[in-house]
């Protein structure tokens, strides 16, 4: 790739797309943008039925650009309360539409909506790679609170 090329990439304006929350006519289309295409309709249809679970959608005049799975849970703590927490579960854009940060503006409005349920943190389980540096750039910082064991 060219330095023009870059340059030309990067001046690209973002696509005007709003974030709303999907539903079962969005099936195909999330299909679409999962890498295992002979298991991805029973896996997006898991997603949808799962109590707990949320679909957010980055939309634009275009279909569907990305999507973020959200998994809710409650998580004991002292005292008998408990905290809510969202972890990202997966945030997949649209192989075409990367680098037009659809990834950033889908996860800002997972971040508020979280916040407007009145969860205590955001998390995602990344290993080592752009995964973990897109969601570091985003703020996100590495937690070791939690013990493995493998079944």
């Amino acid at each position: 790739m060219s330095i023009m090329e870059v340059e030309e990439q990067r001046t690209v304006p973002p696509p005007s797309m709003r974030v709303r929350l999907a539903g079962p006519r969005d099936c195909d289309a999330l299909c679409a943008l999962l890498d295992d295409a002979a298991h991805a309709r029973d896996q997006v249809l898991a997603w949808l039925e799962s109590p707990g679970t949320t679909l957010l959608v980055a939309q634009s005049e275009a279909g569907v650009l990305g999507v973020a799975v959200l998994v809710t849970r409650l998580v004991p703590v002292s005292g008998g309360l408990t905290h809510k927490v969202v972890e990202v579960d997966n945030l997949v854009v649209r192989a075409d539409r990367r680098g037009q940060r659809i990834g950033r503006r889908l996860l800002a409005a997972v971040v508020e909506w979280a916040r407007q349920r009145r969860a205590v943190q955001v998390e995602a389980v990344v290993g080592e790679g752009d995964g973990r540096r897109f969601y570091q750039s985003f703020g996100f910082a590495i937690a070791n609170d939690r013990l493995v064991l493998a079944s």
